[in-house]
Order: structure tokens, then C-alpha cells, then sequence
């Protein structure tokens, strides 16, 4: 059975994790639902013409709130959640 610390920090790292990882892909997405069809082919076009205009960098923009974001939410989904389960009784 995990603490409520080790359940925030479990899946504050693991929402932090995610966040990294899908940034780059939710960066294209937004830069294909804003500027349309005519400037993109698809959705391997836009990663490629966002990395020659902008460098790789530009595929992060907005990494810093967003990883703060989801560290924070996780750590308070798990943590609240192993505390409620406890208060409740569960059987381990």
C-alpha cells in the first residue's frame, strides 16, 4: 500500500511524463486546427515545416505550464485518492 506521498509523487511524475511526451503532438495538432488546410498536407507535413520555420524547440512551446500542470493535477488525483480510500475504509 502506497503513502499519499508516494501516490503525489507517482503520479505527479507520471503526469509530468505524459506531458513531455504528447506536448510535441498537441503542438501540430493546434498549428493544423488554426492555420487550415492550405499551409499543411497532413499532420507529418506540419511537424516537418514546423521544425524547418521554427527549430525543434518550437515542437515544446508551452512545455513549462503545461508540465506544471499536469504534475500538479496528478499529485492531487492520487494523493486525494489513496487519502479518500483510507477515510472510507477499503479493504487493502
Amino acid at each position: 500500500k502506497l503513502s499519499a506521498l508516494e501516490s503525489a509523487i507517482g503520479g505527479g511524475l507520471s503526469g509530468a511524463m505524459a506531458a513531455v511526451i504528447t506536448t510535441p503532438l498537441d503542438v501540430v495538432r493546434t498549428r493544423i486546427m488554426t492555420q487550415g488546410g492550405e499551409k499543411y498536407s497532413s499532420f507529418a507535413d506540419c511537424a516537418r515545416k514546423t521544425v524547418d520555420e521554427d527549430g525543434w524547440s518550437a515542437l515544446f512551446a508551452g512545455l513549462g505550464p503545461r508540465v506544471t500542470s499536469r504534475l500538479l493535477g496528478g499529485a492531487i488525483q492520487f494523493s486525494s485518492y489513496e487519502l479518500s480510500q483510507r477515510a472510507l475504509g477499503a479493504k487493502e
